[in-house]
């Protein structure tokens, strides 16, 4: 039978989980030789690829820890054996460093909303209580420019995810210490930024010329995959949640000028991850939650 997201809450009698993200990456851990009951920093900074977390890992020496993320780790095949095999470093993985004599988590989080919500459920599940987070976006207005940064503090929900957890309109918010951080930390860069709504959607490739013109019309920054889903799984798990996006693209421009895979591209991302860093300061700065060795 067809349901659509009004239904999707509908536990149907019992609304117990099946899969407790804890119990399921200490289970993974101990099955793969790991410590299982290595814990994760309350503050975590990460972002979407590579040009977004490692200069993040590098600004606070961050190592390896034991701990393996998402439910389900991709498959790859060993040539050498002619078998499939679970690539364990393929999984997203939490990387433990040290700021200001305070331990911080630094983690990869998987590109669009699903993959992005498990990786916080299970970082929260082992103890992340407050996410800085860098990402990318694609302009809605004219006025926000290629390079520019957007602080996402409100969400318009057209992703999957978000409907699991809060009914269709339950507003998704990320207004708090960490936003309030990064917006702080972002007025030194060289960067204009932009706080306000962006739009995730599951479906790059099917947003609308009208519909990117009606939503930049009504006041909405820019366009991503993830941000209301990160939005409302944070809420809904006490947590707090900071997101800075740079603006890759111009969706709003018929042409579509963009800067993927350019040097200036990853500039920007090295820019924002300073940015990030100087957000997660204030935040340590400011806040006695954080315990230190």
């Amino acid at each position: 039978m067809p349901s659509s997201p009004p239904d999707w809450l509908n536990a149907h009698g019992d609304a117990t989980p099946v899969i407790d993200p804890e119990s399921h990456v200490r289970e993974y851990a101990e099955r793969r030789g790991r410590d299982p009951n290595e814990n994760c920093p309350s503050l975590v900074i990460g972002g979407f690829i590579n040009l977004m977390v490692e200069p993040l890992a590098e600004a606070v020496g961050a190592a390896e820890s034991d701990v393996r993320l998402g439910l389900q780790g991709p498959k790859t095949i060993d040539r050498s054996q002619g078998a499939a095999v679970e690539a364990d470093s393929l999984r997203p993985g939490l990387r433990i460093g040290e700021l200001d004599g305070h331990p911080i988590g630094v983690a990869r989080i998987p590109v669009g909303g699903a993959r992005s919500v498990m990786t916080l459920e299970e970082l929260m599940a082992l103890g992340a209580r407050t996410f800085l987070i860098a990402g990318a976006t694609g302009a809605l207005r004219p006025g926000i420019k290629v390079g520019d940064y957007v602080i996402a503090t409100s969400g318009l929900r057209e992703e999957g995810a978000s409907y699991h957890y809060r009914p269709p309109d339950h507003p998704a918010r990320a207004d708090g210490p960490a936003s309030r951080a990064l917006i702080e930390a972002a007025r030194n860069s060289d960067h204009a930024s932009h706080a306000g709504r962006v739009w995730s959607t599951d479906a790059p490739y099917r947003e609308f010329t009208g519909k990117v013109r009606h939503y930049g019309e009504q006041g909405v920054l820019s366009v991503d995959m993830e941000a209301s889903a990160l939005m409302i799984v944070t809420e809904f798990r006490g947590a707090d949640l900071g997101l800075i996006l740079t603006v890759s693209d111009l969706v709003y421009r018929p042409d579509w000028p963009n800067i993927f895979g350019t040097d200036e591209y990853r500039a920007n991302c090295a820019d924002m991850a300073g940015i990030v860093v100087r957000a997660a300061r204030a935040l340590l700065a400011a806040r006695e939650e954080f315990p230190r060795p």
